[in-house]
């Protein structure tokens, strides 16, 4: 009996500590994250413009974003852009971890150049390759025009490679941390079981789709999900490059709230926006989790 009270003491005690850990950073997460969170909902049910009180309009704000134009566009340009950063970077970064991860002389010297572009200031990176995309005399340009192509086009400034350059750069800079968690990923991966399907006779692609890939799908699920919600709150590459245009074919939704807020002043409509982005990245989350239930493999 006093064994089992002494057991009960100890667990209470471990788990008073345990909340004590827990307490400050659940205060630090309220005060910068939930509370802001919920004045930001409630400052978008106010007409709220520079210079004037906020006046109470219900959900007028919400029906007066999503009637505009540029909001459904913006989030187009959002999907699209999250599509070819997500879609492409996560197979180009799957790619270059599997090499990496052989025994390749240089290995560690092209993981660090990978890794270089994640680490600078985001400034400074958009502010050279809006050199390279300058038309005729950028870098990209000079490459096209040694291979016999046309190289002068306006690739920032035309409506229909604009948002495309975007996405080019988006992969570029966050390629070296997801080959990064890719190659994490790989360590979980038993050797044994690549070795007996090569006795068996598998081919490389055989060994990959049914071994490597199933294995690697929780990293696969994080990465997708972590480059996801990054994407939709890429702002810095947009405002340096593009600002938005031409014509709004860069204007994203976190760009959109941005605009609505700092150039025209327009508060109310921009927490409006922020909370149905929040909504649409929330859901897209919840959606990815629900698919990943059949389709995640955790080697149980």
């Amino acid at each position: 009996m006093t064994l089992i009270k002494d057991r009960h003491t100890l667990q209470t005690f471990n788990g008073v500590k345990v909340a004590l850990f827990i307490i400050p950073a659940l205060i630090v997460l309220g005060i910068f994250w939930v509370l802001p969170l919920i004045m930001g909902f409630i400052f978008s049910l106010f007409h709220w413009n520079f210079g004037q009180n906020p006046v109470w309009v219900g959900w007028h704000e919400y029906q007066l974003v999503m009637s505009s134009s540029l909001f459904w566009q913006s989030l187009v340009n959002t999907i699209l852009f999250a599509l070819g950063v997500v879609g492409v970077g996560t197979a180009l970064a799957i790619m270059l971890a599997l090499i990496l991860y052989q025994e390749i002389a240089g290995k560690g010297l092209f993981r660090t150049l990978l890794f270089i572009p994640y680490v600078m200031p985001l400034v400074a990176s958009s502010t050279i390759w809006l050199w390279i995309y300058q038309p005729g005399v950028g870098l990209l340009d000079r490459m096209l025009q040694l291979v016999g192509l046309p190289g002068s086009t306006s690739w920032v400034q035309n409506t229909t490679w604009a948002l495309p350059a975007i996405i080019l750069f988006t992969i570029w800079y966050s390629l070296g941390f997801t080959t990064l968690l890719f190659l994490a990923g790989l360590t979980t991966v038993s050797p044994e079981l690549g070795e007996a399907a090569l006795i068996d006779g598998a081919s490389p692609w055989m060994r990959f789709r049914r071994i490597t890939w199933p294995l690697l799908s929780p990293t696969t699920l994080f990465v997708i999900i972590v480059n996801t919600i990054g994407v939709f709150q890429s702002f810095t590459q947009i405002f340096e490059l593009t600002r938005g245009g031409p014509l709004g074919a860069t204007t994203t939704l976190t760009y959109l709230v941005y605009e609505d807020a700092f150039q025209y002043f327009h508060f109310g409509t921009s927490l409006a926006t922020g909370v149905l982005l929040f909504i649409v990245v929330a859901g897209i989350t919840a959606l990815q989790f629900l698919v990943s239930r059949r389709a995640i493999n955790y080697g149980d």
